[in-house]
């Protein structure tokens, strides 16, 4: 369960493209799910989290925004408060291939980073396009910025405690299967390699529809990361179920 404090900036990001949805809605995708969990007796939880994803495509051009955010509360007082927002936008130069910008932001009020900010580009492949299945392939540098959050560092958290300012190189492979009318499997696969440290991150999701554009989504991420404190394990992960609203 990822996610950024919205700070008006992303809002404002998010804010134009929701904007245009009435003007040409058929160039729009829009999805928004929302998980939440409550607990009380002996101790008192309340587990939120949710998701907006947006996506433009018009002729050559595509653009994809999601922001995703989190909140936890135990016992009356606030656990984790983390937002993420990552947008991309692809322009095709032939009907294949295109390029790519991307940048990915992380805000994590009681995580074990301030800040972690992404920023890359490069070359996409579409090796496979058709309605129901599609596989984009792509690669390319990239620059990143990582500021810990040295007083909130726990002993369980998989970073190094210093900051990094550093070149990368970026790689994705994303997969989409519209498996049958009401049910719909994505992948991703995203590594990144740099001098400080090397991650291999995979999503993966299948979503179930229940009445119309309302569906049941089931998500897993798992995350390897080369270098770790010690006594630490590689790989994290993470599993939700959300209701999901595509618009």
């Amino acid at each position: 369960m990822a996610s950024v404090l919205l700070k008006p900036s992303v809002f404002c990001l998010l804010a134009l493209p929701l904007c245009a949805l009435a003007s040409v809605p058929e160039r729009w995708q829009s999805e928004v799910e929302l998980g939440f969990q409550s607990l009380s007796g002996n101790s008192d939880s309340m587990t939120l989290n949710s998701r907006l994803g947006v996506n433009f495509t018009d002729g050559p051009y595509r653009h994809m925004s999601e922001a995703k955010f989190l909140l936890v509360e135990k016992d009356g007082e606030e656990d984790k408060h983390k937002s993420e927002f990552e947008s991309q936008a692809n322009y095709k130069f032939d009907p294949k291939r295109y390029v790519l910008g991307n940048i990915s932001f992380v805000d994590d009020k009681y995580g074990p980073y301030y800040q972690d900010l992404t920023l890359a580009t490069g070359l996409g492949y579409q090796a496979i396009w058709q309605e129901d299945l599609s596989l984009l392939l792509e690669i390319g540098p990239g620059y990143r910025y990582q500021s810990p959050n040295l007083d909130e560092i726990d002993d369980d958290d998989l970073i190094m405690p210093y900051d990094v300012q550093e070149f990368i190189v970026r790689a994705q492979a994303e997969l989409s299967w519209q498996i049958n009318k009401n049910a719909l499997l994505e992948t991703r696969v995203t590594a990144i390699a740099g001098p400080s440290n090397s991650s291999i991150e995979t999503r993966a999701s299948i979503s179930t529809s229940l009445i119309n554009d309302l569906a049941i989504k089931l998500s897993t991420t798992q995350k390897y990361i080369d270098q770790v404190p010690p006594g630490l394990k590689n790989r994290d992960s993470i599993f939700t179920i959300n209701l999901a609203y595509k618009f």
